[in-house]
């Protein structure tokens, strides 16, 4: 009997020991078991209609020891909303009986999807994520800014077309301008690139902005981690039809190379392309390559670029006047340099092209800074066939040991150009900025150009003695 009452005793512990349940899993109806949130609200920045927007998180934090359970989670317009939630890996407007473990969490994914209202200018898409518990109702404000825009996938322009400037214009794949054709982007307009989109130019691009209402290509993610990452874009292709092009005031960020160009029509007299007060930044390889292309550039500005700022590839016609090169590259390792020229393309087959390179450049500045205090050499020419390039280098400021001796006589060699704010003068939250220093040596070193009166801001040069630079730096 013994024997037996022991047995039992023993069955009723273990009995007891697996049916006792984890205290963090036992349900407390306590009203005072409250739920904490990871922020208040969610606040989407602009979110162009019919793209959607990025995800973002908010978690329920029940710091209880015991289990909670929630009555309802659910969005304030239901299926009227515009936002979309995802709770346990489901995408619902409501949940019921959710039960977040003592000492445990909840994350809901929240994203915004805002149908066209035909507003030109941003407006206000609000909702809230309510929480019903214990008889408390608590919530977290969903705001977003939604923005009407016209949108191109794979498209073919008709001729003669014009981008206003009331609307924002986003590119899916591509948009293509055939030759012939000519597109016109009228000033103040913005647009906006698709991840791997672009434009492609066999006619001709004329981009009309003024200093006051810049024209705007970047990509589409207008968060504010997305702001200068580079790469988000293809970039601006010309093709081999491609001419009279022109691209004033305009800002190019954060594309694979900026201005493709691959026009030959070996024509000295006319540039295929024009870049006049423009600003070319974070592009994951190049800024402006060329495959014999003849390019002219003024007052522009080109930095961050993960490979070349300039590459001329195959010979070409060059004109730089009052450009800065500022090539410091703090998101990339990178060993080439800023501004090169060869006169040779070699093809697939074996075969290669040749073509002259005739390279005009004056008051404008090459300069990537020390490197950690380690000069670089920016300046390449690579001169493969038997025709030699033509140089015109005067009154610039240039890094480079290897042409020092053939550029020394007429340019400044090796001297920072001191820019107010870059890469290795940090400040915290303060924007790099590529105008001169007070004690620049390129205050009032360029030659006077009679036919370039202002600098990238359309701020006036002084008449007699102008400053080297796409930046006029104000005279006291």
């Amino acid at each position: 009997m013994k024997y037996l009452l022991s047995i039992f005793s023993s069955l009723l512990v273990l009995f007891s020991l697996f049916s006792c349940e984890p205290e963090e899993e036992i349900l407390t109806r306590n009203p005072k078991a409250t739920l904490q949130f990871s922020t208040d609200s969610l606040i989407f920045d602009t979110v162009f209609v019919k793209t959607g927007s990025v995800t973002k998180r908010v978690y329920l934090y029940n710091f209880n020891k015991n289990a909670v359970e929630v009555d309802e989670i659910k969005l304030g317009k239901l299926t009227n909303s515009a936002y979309r939630v995802i709770i346990n890996g489901v995408e619902t407007p409501s949940a019921q009986k959710v039960r977040i473990r003592g000492n445990d969490s909840l994350l809901v994914l929240v994203k915004v999807f805002i149908e066209p209202n035909n507003r030109n200018s941003p407006f206000l898409v609000k909702d809230s994520l309510v929480f019903s518990q214990n008889n408390n109702v608590q919530d977290v404000k969903l705001v977003a800014y939604g923005q009407d825009a016209y949108f191109y996938r794979d498209q073919e322009l008709a001729c003669n077309t014009v981008w206003k400037a009331d609307k924002p214009h986003i590119i899916f794949d591509k948009v293509v301008i055939n030759k012939g054709c000519t597109l016109t982007i009228e000033r103040g307009a913005r647009i906006y690139a698709h991840k791997g989109a672009g434009m492609l130019v066999d006619g001709s691009l004329r981009v009309e902005g003024t200093a006051q209402e810049r024209v705007v290509f970047t990509g589409d993610r207008l968060e504010r981690f997305y702001e200068d990452i580079p790469g988000q874009w293809s970039g601006i292709r010309f093709f081999t039809n491609s001419k009279d092009n022109v691209i004033r005031y305009a800002d190019i960020r954060n594309a694979e190379v900026a201005i493709w160009a691959g026009s030959p029509d070996r024509n000295p007299n006319t540039y295929e392309i024009k870049l006049e007060q423009c600003t070319i930044r974070n592009m994951y390889a190049i800024g402006i390559l060329s495959y014999t292309t003849d390019i002219q550039a003024i007052n522009t500005l080109i930095t961050n670029c993960g490979q070349h700022a300039v590459a001329g590839f195959g010979g070409g016609t060059f004109d730089f006047k009052y450009c800065t090169i500022a090539n410091y590259t703090p998101d990339f390792r990178r060993d080439t340099p800023s501004f090169a020229f060869t006169d040779r393309i070699e093809l697939d087959n074996g075969q290669h092209i040749d073509y002259r390179v005739k390279l005009s450049m004056v008051n404008s500045i090459v300069w990537a800074g020390t490197r950690g205090g380690k000069l670089t050499d920016e300046i390449l020419f690579l001169n493969q066939s038997s025709s030699p390039f033509e140089l015109a280098l005067n009154q610039n400021i240039l890094q480079t040991e290897r042409y020092k001796t053939l550029l020394e006589q007429t340019n400044i060699i090796n001297q920072d150009p001191s820019f107010r704010y870059t890469p290795e003068s940090p400040r915290n939250n303060i924007p790099f900025d590529y105008s001169l220093d007070t004690l620049s040596v390129a205050n009032g070193a360029a030659r006077p150009l009679p036919t370039v009166k202002a600098d990238i801001k359309d701020l006036p040069r002084d008449e007699g003695k102008p400053d080297i630079g796409a930046y006029e730096r104000l005279k006291p």
